[in-house]
């Protein structure tokens, strides 16, 4: 290994954390320590080579070559750490079960590199509760990550006010939160008052009797266009809110990688196998259909081809053929 490395991170809190631990430790062992947070569209073709990777895998479009990548897969609660060849070819170097974040796999694997970090166990407890969706157990330090993280979700500026903080509470343990990330979180409130606008005062679309949450510029309603920044981040939020209510709701969602789906289905009287039926089949080799827990995500593949009509027209023929059965 060379006196420098570069560390190549996901987005999330569990994945900032776990990266400044890794710094912590190799800045410890002599190393010179490069950051970088690639975007979802950057990852594809992305060659990560003599470095490390942490929450970013091959499944990612990433190609790893004489690198180490930390995983941790939360479905199954099992933390990885992999040793990519020249070749690309990976071996498991750490199998730790019973994880309940990456930032505890980054703690075990930089033992074996001789370092020991600490973080404070208000921290970790927070990760966890994210990483389970208990956002009841959030300390006030915890609902104010969250909330800045939520709506500054998409931004890799945001990525360095993140990590920053995180290396200081890494580094000397202190847990004063910035002002940028105080100030990000208090966007949140205004941005839930305008989910309850929005569903108040009727701003989907209606397919039978399934709300579609259309949270795009391409749209024509002036509430959403107005406010889209704000509700890009929380639309997930205006999902589940309605179909607590109504059994079934469905989400058209602007990101990057062009207009995506989220269906959330909670009504016994329909099930997942009749809606994924449901999709037409002409365009199922050019789709990527997610079943995750009480949700189905859809995208399309090729993100230019992901128009925000196109995925009207899906919803549109997801509730004919369901409800008519």
């Amino acid at each position: 290994m060379s006196s420098s490395t570069t560390i190549y991170s996901d987005w999330g809190w569990d994945d900032i954390f776990a990266s400044a631990v890794l710094a912590s430790a190799l800045i410890r062992k002599g190393y010179k320590v490069f950051l970088e947070f690639p975007s979802v569209n950057e990852r594809r073709g992305l060659i990560i080579n003599k470095s490390y990777s942490v929450g970013i895998t091959h499944r990612d479009g990433a190609t790893l070559i004489n690198s180490v990548a930390l995983e941790y897969l939360n479905d199954r609660k099992l933390g990885l750490v992999l040793k990519y060849d020249s070749e690309g070819r990976s071996d498991v170097l750490m199998r730790l079960a019973g994880m309940n974040s990456l930032t505890e796999v980054t703690l075990e694997y930089v033992q074996t590199l001789n370092e020991k970090i600490d973080i404070p166990n208000q921290i970790l407890n927070d990760i966890i509760a994210m990483n389970a969706m208990r956002m009841d157990r959030l300390s006030r330090i915890g609902k104010i990550m969250y909330r800045a993280l939520k709506m500054n979700y998409n931004s890799k500026e945001f990525r360095n006010i993140m990590y920053n903080f995180a290396y200081s509470v890494v580094r000397f343990k202190t847990l004063k939160l910035p002002e940028a990330l105080i100030r990000e979180s208090e966007k949140y409130d205004k941005a839930i008052e305008l989910i309850n606008d929005l569903i108040r005062s009727k701003h989907y679309i209606e397919l039978g009797n399934v709300k579609v949450i259309a949270i795009s510029s391409n749209f024509n309603n002036d509430f959403i266009k107005k406010n889209i920044n704000l509700l890009k981040a929380v639309a997930y939020d205006a999902l589940i809110k309605i179909c607590r209510n109504e059994g079934l709701a469905m989400l058209i969602h602007e990101t990057e990688l062009g207009h995506i789906m989220r269906i959330c289905l909670l009504r016994r009287d329909v099930s997942f196998v009749s809606i994924i039926k449901a999709i037409p089949t002409d365009l199922s080799d050019r789709l990527m259909v997610t079943l995750r827990g009480n949700h189905i995500l859809i995208r399309f593949k090729d993100p230019k081809e992901s128009s925000f009509d196109r995925m009207l027209n899906i919803a549109s023929k997801i509730v004919s053929t369901v409800l008519t059965t």
